[in-house]
């Protein structure tokens, strides 16, 4: 049965959204903020700033008024997660009586708030119950020209998380349901932080056996946080833990990878983000992260390397060698 849905955020994810939802026959209609790059995506039918060279069918619609995005089925926000509150805030008194799904991956600076969280608080109309989480391995570049992908819903309500399931689902993408949105948005979040990481260790030179040992105690750092906020520890052993880890910290299409890379290679990281146009989700996360942590008094030493490498000007060499060097321990998965 077709949708009507409403993408807010056309940059590569969303845009990559737009065109598989299209293909599933369902009424796609995407908000880009910018009039002028609206109009030009209307024109060109090609992204060329966020995923150039792939056709955005006529079908979709390209707007830049919020206004024309609420009546719908389903609000999906594709939005960088540092700009989901300001963005949703002219909808904060309007009755929005569509399934709100997240696919923006952060944690919010200062608030420290996942985006489910801020998406309730800036649209009070907004219930858990009509709050789906999506995410996943899935890099946009590979979603759009249909390269197999499986991505988990998660929501309070069985019944929106099934819907959205029913809604995504085709021979290209593989979507599973899941209860436990804390643990689906968190595992989507603090990846980016260990892929920044492993750019780092790319960068610097090391090898095969350090990303190894830094992806599967990353994880371990990703659960024990995630734990201590409520979530299952099953889940960051699926989809939206252990495969969107694999993929941030492994692709070639990974922002986040890319940043750490050249870190390790030297570069300031205010170079890197200026030469940019897209978005390391991962940057702004750590910062969250660290904040996180030290609120609920939950020992990550990987993620606050990152973080003094980020923000501290630390030598990476010098951040992989003290976290080597830490006080030997048993192992422990979160």
């Amino acid at each position: 049965m077709s949708a009507r849905i409403s993408i807010l955020g056309a940059g590569g994810w969303g845009t990559a959204l737009a065109i598989h939802l299209t293909k599933n026959k369902h009424q796609v209609t995407l908000w880009e903020y910018r009039e002028e790059a609206a109009e030009r995506l209307r024109k060109t039918r090609d992204n060329k700033e966020f995923l150039p060279g792939i056709k955005i069918s006529e079908n979709i619609t390209i707007t830049s008024s919020l206004d024309e995005t609420i009546d719908t089925d389903i609000l999906l926000v594709t939005l960088p997660s540092h700009v989901v509150r300001s963005a949703l805030e002219s909808l904060a008194k309007k009755k929005i009586n569509a399934l709100v799904v997240s696919a923006s991956k952060g944690i919010e600076n200062h608030s420290l708030r996942r985006i489910s969280e801020v998406i309730m608080e800036t649209i009070p109309s907004v219930s858990a119950n009509r709050v789906v989480v999506l995410s996943g391995p899935s890099h946009a570049e590979e979603v759009a020209i249909g390269i197999p992908t499986a991505l988990t819903a998660a929501s309070a309500s069985e019944s929106a998380a099934l819907r959205i399931q029913e809604i995504f689902m085709s021979p290209e993408m593989r979507v599973y349901t899941s209860k436990d949105v804390i643990g689906v948005e968190l595992g989507g979040a603090l990846k980016n932080i260990i892929a920044i990481a492993a750019g780092i260790i790319d960068g610097v030179g090391f090898g095969d056996n350090t990303k190894a040992a830094l992806m599967t105690r990353g994880l371990a750092e990703i659960s024990r946080l995630g734990i201590a906020l409520g979530a299952d520890a099953h889940t960051f052993a699926g989809l939206a833990g252990l495969g969107d880890l694999i993929v941030t910290c492994t692709s070639g299409h990974s922002r986040n990878r890319f940043v750490g890379e050249e870190i390790g290679r030297g570069r300031s990281l205010h170079q890197i983000l200026d030469e940019m146009t897209m978005v390391a989700e991962g940057v702004r996360t750590t910062q969250s992260a660290v904040d996180l942590a030290a609120k609920i008094q939950v020992e990550v030493p990987i993620i606050q390397a990152v973080y003094e490498v980020l923000f501290q000007d630390k030598n990476p060499k010098e951040a992989i060698t003290e976290l080597m060097t830490r006080t030997p321990k048993a192992e422990d998965f979160g």
